[in-house]
């Protein structure tokens, strides 16, 4: 069984547990290695998965943007302990921003910034912040914003997902629980624990049925070429799942995207064609 390494580090990350994200500080050290084997599962890690994103997210990024991030600013919204935020960075990112509503996260996420040293950090800003009031911080607009884990977490998602869309200029990435039912355009209310450090603040909980619904939402809100990239079902709770879409503002910037991911086209076609309905929808929020 593998131990957990022995560095002056390690002491720190272990009292800022339990972790999510795993994020490399230095060559030597990463937010697992304060950690052994048992202690990484998620049932030894407060039923909390510690995962590693990095490849997942560069590879994808890379699709959309093949040169980079260069002169780009990067969102992320319920960033958690920053990990895609460091990643943005990493790929050039001009400007970054990160933001969740629990102190638990960004604390981790100020930990891991003022000790890493294997890319720059300076241009990374994080803020402890609900997104229903993040309009009050008047950001600069971000030209790709990351939207994962917190749109079925929301009381108000369609709201939230509006907040988000108008803070991007290019590119929106969602990646959300969802529900499998017979009715694949609906949203699923129940109720969540606030006390649960991966659960919403606000108790109501608003999960989708599939990549159409919040394919709608995109259109809505501006985007014009709308990938799913993956829904999968989950064993042992075969009535939920996860999935993931993209969204752009402009054709063609996923076309690499569904060439490599085979990310098809989610379709609004019966959407589209109802412009009134559109201007309608829009005048409510």
């Amino acid at each position: 069984m593998n131990q957990p390494v022995v560095n002056p580090l390690i002491d720190q990350i272990r009292d800022l547990g339990p972790w999510h994200h795993n994020i490399r500080l230095t060559e030597a050290i990463e937010i697992m290695d304060a950690y052994d084997e048992q202690e990484r599962q998620r049932v030894n890690n407060n039923n909390i998965s510690l995962i590693n994103s990095q490849s997942a997210f560069e590879n994808k990024t890379k699709c959309i943007y093949p040169n980079g991030l260069q002169g780009k600013r990067f969102l992320d919204c319920a960033c958690n302990g920053g990990g895609y935020c460091f990643w943005a960075a990493e790929m050039g990112a001009d400007a970054v921003f990160g933001f969740d509503v629990r102190d638990h996260w960004i604390r981790q996420a100020e930990f891991v910034k003022s000790h890493r040293t294997v890319a720059p950090v300076d241009n990374i800003q994080f803020e402890t912040c609900d997104l229903m009031t993040l309009p009050e911080r008047q950001l600069e607009p971000a030209d790709f914003t990351l939207f994962k884990g917190i749109f079925y977490h929301l009381a108000d998602p369609i709201r939230g997902l509006k907040i988000a869309a108008d803070l991007t200029r290019e590119v929106l990435w969602l990646n959300t629980a969802r529900c499998f039912t017979d009715n694949t355009e609906s949203l699923y209310c129940t109720f969540e624990k606030p006390e649960n450090l991966m659960s919403g603040v606000h108790a109501l909980s608003w999960t989708p049925s599939g990549p159409s619904v919040v394919g709608k939402m995109l259109y809505w809100l501006g985007f014009r070429d709308i990938r799913h990239v993956f829904s999968k079902q989950y064993e042992d709770r075969p009535r939920f799942g996860r999935m993931e879409v993209i969204a752009a503002r402009e054709p063609g910037m996923l076309d690499r995207l569904a060439e490599v991911e085979n990310a098809e086209k989610v379709d609004v076609a019966a959407f589209k064609n109802s412009k009134q309905a559109t201007d309608e929808m829009k005048s409510l929020f």
